[in-house]
């Protein structure tokens, strides 16, 4: 019986259905990336929005082509809608001649009395109507068409520049937790070393028992700024695979920080750099659209010329036969020129508020690209400020552990120096994530 239990045990631990694990996802911030421009809502929705301006591209092309319309009517009226006989003669003289004619021949030649039309019958008809001229509205309907398409494309551009530089923002503030973790676990080696060296010192005299109770506090103090960090950690990546569509736990991050470029590399003359990006070409299209408006309301009150032709069949008379003709047809409004001219007064008002408004925004993109500049050349600076904080403060940390070896310092001064190290890593950790996401920015402007 013993060795049954045995065996299912092992077979029990074995089986493939059984404690699996879900597969590790390897991803690198380029990876993340093409996940959220996939997998983003917002960007899937601006796509959507781009298929609509193209849909609304092919409605407005469909003014080109002719208009076909067809129409059938059946009635039965109650009483007839045109009837005439002898009482609705007005003179009556042929009045009574008439009604001696009629009682004399009326019944041999089977005439009646009154007569009646128009009580029951069908009418169809078709028409087509082909537009000549308009007065330029449907030619700058499509032109406004497709620059819905542009500033929908545009739209969408940004919407994927602002996907990337969330994506890497979230990437890399888990790896500079991940990086501050590494730091931490350094620190805790450093602290048990101290552990273990204050047990055989307090006992032999050259340590006093408060210096154990201090590298406690310092230890409890490590022990919270772990699970701070793993928290956030936890949260950041919450966060960036609700944003890239992938399963949290299973992600594992595998870029570094590695080596950064001088700024220099990356330098752009700002205002060249506006005029290229996608915010401008908006503001451009902005400007079009006005024109565009304003021709289509100046040809509301311009000729307008079409052709056609119809064809018809009705069995409201007898001997009734198909019916067709050809026509053309000019229109020219008269009294519409005082209102238009208000309406052309208007868009000459917004065309005017579209170009101050392109300046304004343009001269604002000019100083948030001159900002990102600075911004870049500051967390490089701060980059090379921390490199050389850290290196003192390893030289300090080395110093003050001799000293204290050899009973010249106290246990505080080495967990001060301990501190100073761990700060001096987390500052250069932090400078070197705000010089990448910097850059991101930057070059997004810039590009």
């Amino acid at each position: 019986m013993k060795t049954k239990t045995i065996l299912f045990v092992l077979l029990f631990s074995v089986s493939p259905s059984f404690g699996q694990q879900k597969d590790t996802l390897n991803l690198s911030v380029q990876n993340c990336i093409e996940m959220a421009l996939e997998n983003n809502i917002e960007l899937r929705n601006s796509q959507l929005e781009i298929d609509k301006a193209k849909t609304t591209k092919k409605e407005a092309e469909t003014a080109y082509f002719p208009t076909v319309t067809a129409q059938a009517l059946a009635f039965d009226a109650l009483n007839p809608m045109l009837s005439f006989g002898i009482d609705d003669i007005d003179n009556a003289q042929v009045r009574q001649i008439l009604y001696t004619l009629y009682a004399e021949y009326g019944a041999q030649l089977g005439l009646k009395k009154e007569y009646s039309f128009v009580q029951d019958g069908v009418i169809l008809n078709a028409m087509a109507m082909q537009p000549i001229y308009a007065g330029g509205r449907i030619r700058n309907g499509n032109k406004l068409a497709k620059l819905g398409i542009e500033a929908a494309e545009y739209q969408s551009k940004i919407k994927e520049d602002e996907v990337r530089l969330q994506t890497e923002c979230l990437y890399w503030q888990i790896i500079a937790l991940e990086e501050k973790n590494v730091t931490l676990n350094y620190l805790d080696r450093l602290l048990d070393t101290l552990d273990r060296y204050l047990d055989g010192a307090i006992e032999a005299g050259l340590a006093l028992p408060t210096d154990q109770y201090k590298l406690r506090v310092k230890q409890n103090e490590s022990q919270l700024n772990r699970k701070k960090l793993n928290d956030g950690i936890t949260l950041l990546k919450m966060a960036l695979a609700q944003y890239i569509g992938a399963d949290w736990q299973t992600m594992t991050l595998t870029d570094t920080l590695g080596f950064e470029m001088e700024p220099s590399t990356y330098f752009q003359i700002a205002e060249n750099a506006v005029a290229q990006r996608n915010e401008s070409h908006l503001l451009d299209l902005s400007l079009k659209a006005e024109d565009l408006k304003k021709k289509m309301t100046l040809g509301e009150a311009l000729p307008s010329l079409m052709v056609g032709g119809s064809a018809s069949y009705h069995t409201i008379f007898e001997n009734t036969k198909p019916n067709a003709m050809v026509f053309a047809m000019l229109q020219v409004p008269i009294t519409d020129w005082h209102k238009t001219s208000y309406k052309l007064k208007k868009h000459d008002l917004d065309a005017e508020t579209a170009e101050n408004t392109r300046r304004d925004l343009t001269e604002k993109m000019e100083l948030q690209t001159n900002q990102a500049w600075f911004n870049l050349e500051q967390s490089w600076l701060r980059i090379s400020m921390a490199k050389t904080a850290l290196r003192d403060a390893e030289a300090n940390l080395k110093i003050t552990e001799d000293y204290y070896d050899a009973g010249l310092v106290a246990l505080s001064d080495v967990l001060e120096a301990q501190t100073l190290l761990k700060q001096s890593r987390d500052e250069l950790t932090d400078s070197r994530v705000e010089y990448r996401i910097n850059l991101v920015t930057y070059r997004q402007l810039t590009k």
